[in-house]
């Protein structure tokens, strides 16, 4: 669908003649029932000639996000910088890409309101996260809908600060729970070593009180023995 929107209907008439003619009634009759592509997908098809280079980018800022995501959802808290830096660059490119897709639609005559310039953005964002066949039917020009969202709809920066913010506070509390039994384990180290020590000090004043005791009998022993 890259020729222009109003010559569509009679290049369809002209294919499905020649179709026809050559006795393809099978293939012609499938062209025969594609209707008129809307203004968004007619544009949307174009995206591939006039910006290749903003085309492929917006593909790879996709293959980050999604990657991202996935390793937020697994626990990786540093891949939330780089999902926002993803998403940002996602966002860029679509704006670049839709300004583009305008320009183009006024160059043949039609203005892109703002109702057509948010179908393009969104068709270009389903797009960008979309299966291969989805991403390659629409750098090919070949689109006969507009994409749709994917079916589990990507996490948003505030879905990511909020998956975040859970990891954080499970490994707050499993920080605390740590504490809390160093805790306990140096009570317990105090209670044992209080007790060691008063043993000692009780060991320590027994030995006084025998040597003390030894001293005494020692000079009564000698006393005894210096009286004969």
């Amino acid at each position: 669908m890259h020729g222009p929107l109003s010559g569509f209907v009679e290049t369809r008439s002209q294919m499905v003649r020649d179709l026809r003619n050559v006795g393809s009634r099978e293939l012609a009759d499938r062209l025969a029932a594609l209707r008129k592509p809307s203004l968004a997908i007619w544009a949307l098809n174009q995206v591939g000639d006039v910006a290749a280079d903003d085309f492929e980018a917006l593909r790879t800022a996709a293959n980050r996000l999604r990657q991202s995501q996935e390793n937020l959802l697994k626990g990786d808290r540093s891949a939330a910088d780089e999902m926002s830096k993803a998403t940002h660059e996602q966002r860029r490119t679509i704006e670049t890409l839709s300004r583009r897709l305008a320009m183009v639609l006024s160059a043949v005559g039609h203005a892109a309101s703002e109702a057509t310039l948010r179908r393009l953005s969104d068709g270009l964002r389903n797009a960008s996260v979309a299966d291969g066949e989805t991403w390659a039917a629409l750098r090919d020009g070949r689109l006969l809908s507009e994409p749709e969202p994917p079916t589990l709809p990507t996490l948003d920066v505030g879905s990511m600060h909020r998956v975040t913010e859970a990891r954080v506070d499970q490994d707050a509390d499993a920080r605390r729970k740590r504490i809390a039994a160093a805790e306990a384990d140096v009570r317990r180290a105090e209670e044992f070593e209080r007790t060691a020590r008063e043993h000692e000090e009780a060991a320590q004043q027994r030995r006084e009180q025998a040597t003390q005791a030894l001293q005494v009998a020692r000079r009564v022993l000698k006393a005894l023995r210096n009286e004969r």
